[in-house]
Order: structure tokens, then C-alpha cells, then sequence
């Protein structure tokens, strides 16, 4: 295993969570819910009212989460001096940094991007493999001490994406197969697979299956969304992420939902493993 994913399996071992927070820091006059709250807007600093919201939500969910995904459409035009910074208060907090930006162009375009992520201190991207240049993105992010995570978007949370993943065919089987096979055969460090309800169990054991135990699956889709915990848990194993957003950063009590999922999510892992 390579750092990633080792810090990974360290964190879950010691905090006994598979909690990934989404950060999506949405300001009060882009859309008519779950923004910060108007508090952080005093000096009408957009960034500086998000940045400052993504470090108290840090605070708030270090002791039952493990990672945490900053959402790329939600952080756009803040500096590298501020992605740096929150890299590395998430670090100090023993969270892992999972850059949201499904990363997808030509070989060129995709190392300028790497470059900017290794800049910005983060451990982890996601990365859409449509373009077909997994296999460089993979070297190529891994070269860097220490490596950056790739995990790989293979089926998509929203019910729009089952028509290009599931119905669409590579070789007689769906395309989310041959994209999990793509993640096992390049040595990509996981898949980023929906909960939701348009995605079936077996679609999930079957990724599983091909990418074997060591790699981890992020499953977003759980809270506002309404995706099933139940499945991803029983179906993708132990080395998964459950990401939870919406739910948790915008709840009138973040840390009493956060601990409220902690348990949940601890119960069911009994169940099952």
C-alpha cells in the first residue's frame, strides 16, 4: 500500500470511523439553502468567510471523522495560500485531505493540476477517467513524495449518470467495470461509487470484487442525497469512506449529527464485519 491509503487504514483503526465530511462552502446569495451562516459574511470576504466556516466545521468533526472532501465548485478562487493552510490544519487535526475536483483532461493539462494539488498540500483527488489517461495520471501523481491518492469516479451518485455507467457498454459488460478494472490494472488507490438507491448491491460487490480488499471505495450519496448506509457497508467491505456534506456542515448542531452517523455507522460495521 502506498501512504494513502496506509494513513488511511491507520486513521480507521484508531478512531474506529468511516466518516469522510463534504465540505461545500456555500455563501448566503448563492443559493436559498444550506449556506454558512451570515456570521462568517461581516466584512463581505467571500473567501475569508469560507475559509474561516472550513476551519471551525475541521474543528467541530475531527474527533469521528477520518477525511474530509473539499468539494472543487464550492472552494473555486480561493489561493493556494489558503488551500495550503487548510491542508494543513487538516493534517494537524489527523485527517486526510480528499481534493474534490474529478480531475479529467489531457496528459499535460492533468500534471498542471497535479502540480497545483502537490502545491496545496492535499492528500487525495478525485479523478474522472473518461479522457482515458488513468494509467499516466496514476505515475504521475504517485511520483510525488509523498504520493497523491487517486481515486477514481466509477458510478456516479446521481441517477442522471446510469445511462453512461451502467447502461452503456464496454466489451458486452457496463462501463463502471472496465473503469474498476482500469483502477486494479494502473494501481489507482480506489473508486468513488454512489449509495443511492438507482445504484444496486451487486453493482457494488462487483467493483469490490475486482479492485480487491486493499483498495478503498468512497461512497458519497449518504445524507442529502438519501443514500443507504446499510449497503454501502455491507456490500463494500471494510476499506471504505462514507461521505457525509449537507448533513452535517449546514445542521443547527454539526457535532451532534456527526456523532449521531459515528454511531450508526459503528453499529452497522458490527453487523456486518
Amino acid at each position: 500500500m502506498n501512504d494513502f491509503l496506509s494513513k488511511l487504514a491507520l486513521l480507521m483503526r484508531e478512531k474506529n470511523s468511516v466518516i469522510c465530511v463534504g465540505l461545500d462552502p456555500a455563501i448566503p446569495n448563492q443559493r436559498d439553502a444550506s449556506v454558512i451562516p451570515k456570521k462568517y459574511m461581516n466584512n463581505n470576504d467571500e473567501n475569508e468567510a469560507r475559509f474561516n466556516f472550513c476551519l471551525d466545521i475541521i474543528d467541530t468533526i475531527a474527533d469521528y471523522a477520518i477525511a474530509v472532501k473539499l468539494n472543487e465548485q464550492y472552494m473555486f478562487g480561493m489561493s493556494v495560500r489558503n488551500h495550503l493552510s487548510i491542508s494543513n490544519y487538516l493534517k494537524k487535526k489527523d485527517l486526510i485531505s480528499i481534493y474534490d475536483c474529478k480531475l479529467g483532461d489531457i496528459a499535460d493539462s492533468a500534471e498542471s493540476k497535479l502540480y497545483w494539488i502537490h502545491k496545496s498540500g492535499y492528500d487525495g483527488i478525485t479523478t474522472n477517467p473518461l479522457p482515458g489517461n488513468l494509467e499516466h495520471v496514476v505515475h504521475f501523481a504517485h511520483n510525488y513524495a509523498p504520493p497523491i491518492g487517486i481515486i477514481v469516479v466509477t458510478l456516479m451518485s446521481n441517477p442522471e449518470a446510469y445511462k453512461y455507467f451502467v447502461e452503456s457498454k464496454y466489451n458486452s459488460d457496463s462501463v463502471y467495470y472496465e473503469i474498476a478494472d482500469d483502477v486494479k490494472k494502473y494501481n489507482a488507490d480506489g473508486c468513488v461509487v454512489g449509495a443511492t438507491k438507482h445504484i444496486d448491491s451487486k453493482e457494488i460487490e462487483k467493483i469490490r470484487r475486482m479492485i480487491g480488499n486493499k483498495r478503498l471505495i468512497l461512497f458519497p450519496g449518504i445524507g442529502a442525497q438519501k443514500g443507504d448506509a446499510m449497503k454501502a457497508i455491507k456490500f463494500g467491505g471494510n476499506n471504505i469512506l462514507i461521505n457525509i456534506g449537507r448533513k452535517i456542515i449546514y445542521s443547527d448542531k454539526p457535532k451532534d449529527s456527526i456523532e449521531e452517523y459515528f454511531n450508526q455507522f459503528k453499529e452497522l460495521r458490527k453487523r456486518y464485519y
